[in-house]
């Protein structure tokens, strides 16, 4: 260790920098913080950043509140932060840190915040001269926050707010050259391309209809964006939006340097997988386009199967531009979409009713082409869906299973897997779960949690940060969290969410009855919700 410290000595400031550029900030400090005064000089200049969402309650205090935010605040290049399991965290940054002393900031990402909190964000973009992203998880947005967000600030480049809907034309306009956004209808996407003509790369979500036949569609002026690359375009499935709308639209906007356009839409109609409509638009709108990604969600009771087939080998044949397409079935949709399934997420939570039908080549356990799914890394399966040689694929790091299966072999349908599952949704805690090393999330579902119960956690996930479970007795609860918390060896559990049914206590009588014994706990918080109680420490 003397031999290696004293290399790190003579390393110059610009190789330790580079160095730091690959590390956490956890990392950065536990090796390097109080070596010398030359590291330590290093450290204060290096650019930082980090992630909040997922932190213990004690690590923020004793690292972040006392050593970073306090020292390093001007080293600080991204940040994110959470109010969904850090219970109040986000609220607890913007009351105590002026966000405009973090100078060198680029990247602010926000999941769940508060309304107020909006609003002062809106009112701080201005003093951030270095922001250069935006990221938020909410919907609920003040008036005027996407005015202020995109055109009080010179220095930002992108908005990621899928949760934030524009319903009304505007006459502001913006430089900024990447958004994902909701918008009402097509009028008010054509008004949106109309004023950030700075666009390179749009991912818009389609909410309704502008009620409006063929035959009177709204008068819009053609318009050219010019930068415009990539283009991601959702129909979502409650929009009603018939295919002529679409087919307006381009009539209407020019895209004349566009390499990347993505079509996701969700219609019971197959219009919008018709050849002969789809030729007429690629050739005459999108002939500059590289990449095509289409992918059309048909409700799995409305058009017959044979259909689906026809419109499928329809489009193989006909479509001018040689694209191979397949048909995906999750059991509440068909999915016609090219050729590689372009979600991550499949869901075959429902069973279907005729599961021999279509159990070939058409969902992630059955298909013999690997490649076909090779994006899906998120699944939902209905237990009496796996067939006792069914062996999920290595992709897969989040996986729920609903029902029980006594059939089931979890062992041999997770072997793959199990090293790679970061989350877990399932009934019970199965004997024949095997060990997952690296699941940070368990649910436990439709069986009441005791503590017989942790000793097998310990086993199966000794690296869980995030535990669900459902308690029977709230008055036995805070035996189970004195076990999980002080005599397990869950040494990196930081989230506890508890639902109870039962009718004699709340939880709120329990947190009142736990302060008068433990009055004050600063390495813990609670969160009480109708049924729910959740824990952050």
């Amino acid at each position: 260790m003397q031999n290696f410290r004293n290399h790190i000595e003579n390393f110059s400031t610009e190789l330790l920098l580079e160095i730091f550029d690959y590390l956490s900030i956890n990392d950065c400090f536990n090796a390097f913080y109080n070596l010398n005064k030359k590291i330590n000089s290093a450290l204060y200049i290096s650019g930082y950043s980090i992630d909040l969402t997922v932190i213990s309650r004690q690590k923020f205090y004793e690292f972040y509140q006392n050593i970073i935010f306090p020292n390093y605040s001007q080293q600080i290049r991204k940040i994110k932060i959470s109010n969904d399991l850090t219970i109040g965290l986000l609220d607890k940054f913007f009351n105590e840190y002026y966000l405009h002393d973090f100078i060198q900031l680029r990247s602010l990402t926000l999941i769940k915040p508060s309304y107020i909190i909006l609003g002062s964000i809106a009112l701080l973009i201005p003093h951030l001269k270095q922001l250069e992203h935006i990221s938020i998880d909410s919907n609920s947005y003040p008036d005027s926050f996407f005015e202020k967000i995109t055109t009080k600030s010179s220095t930002i480049k992108s908005c990621y707010l899928p949760g934030l809907q524009i319903q009304d034309n505007f006459t502001f306009e913006s430089k900024i050259t990447y958004l994902t956004v909701t918008v009402e209808d097509i009028t008010i996407l054509w008004n949106l391309l109309a004023r950030f003509s700075q666009l390179k790369y749009l991912n818009v979500f389609l909410r309704s209809t502008v009620d409006a036949n063929e035959e009177c569609l709204p008068e819009l002026n053609v318009i050219s964006c010019n930068n415009l690359q990539i283009f991601k375009l959702h129909i979502l499935e409650q929009s009603s939006i018939e295919f002529n709308e679409i087919e307006y639209l381009f009539q209407r906007i020019l895209f004349p340097d566009l390499i990347s356009f993505s079509y996701d839409c969700v219609t019971n109609s197959l219009d919008h997988f018709n050849v002969t409509r789809w030729n007429d638009v690629l050739s005459k709108y999108l002939s500059t386009i590289k990449k095509f990604v289409l992918l059309v969600q048909i409700p799995y009771k409305l058009p017959v199967y044979i259909n689906i087939k026809e419109a499928l080998i329809d489009m193989q044949k006909n479509l001018h531009t040689p694209i191979p397409f397949s048909l995906s079935i999750d059991y509440e949709y068909y999915m016609i979409h090219t050729d590689i399934y372009p979600k991550k997420n499949f869901n075959l939570s429902l069973k279907p009713p005729n599961l021999n039908l279509y159990s070939n080549n058409y969902d992630p356990i059955n298909c013999d082409i690997i490649e076909k799914y090779s994006k899906v890394n998120s699944l939902v399966l209905d237990c009496n869906s796996i067939l006792p040689c069914t062996i999920l694929s290595k992709n897969i790091k989040y996986l729920q299973i609903q029902g029980y299966n006594d059939n089931l072999n979890l062992s041999k349908s997770l072997k793959y897997c199990s090293n790679q599952l970061l989350s877990l949704k399932i009934c019970g805690l199965p004997n024949d779960l095997p060990h997952m090393s690296n699941l940070r999330q368990l649910t436990i579902q439709q069986i009441m949690f005791d503590l017989k119960m942790v000793s097998k956690l310990e086993f199966i996930c000794p690296r869980l940060e995030l535990l669900t479970i459902e308690i029977d007795c709230i008055k036995q609860f805070g035996n189970i969290l004195d076990q999980l918390r002080y005599k397990s060896n869950l040494t990196e559990l930081k989230f506890i969410r508890a639902f109870s049914r039962d009718p004699i206590q709340t939880w709120s009588s329990w947190l009142n009855e736990r302060k008068q014994i433990i009055p004050s706990d600063n390495n813990i918080a609670y969160e009480a919700k109708n049924s729910y109680l959740f824990i952050w420490f």
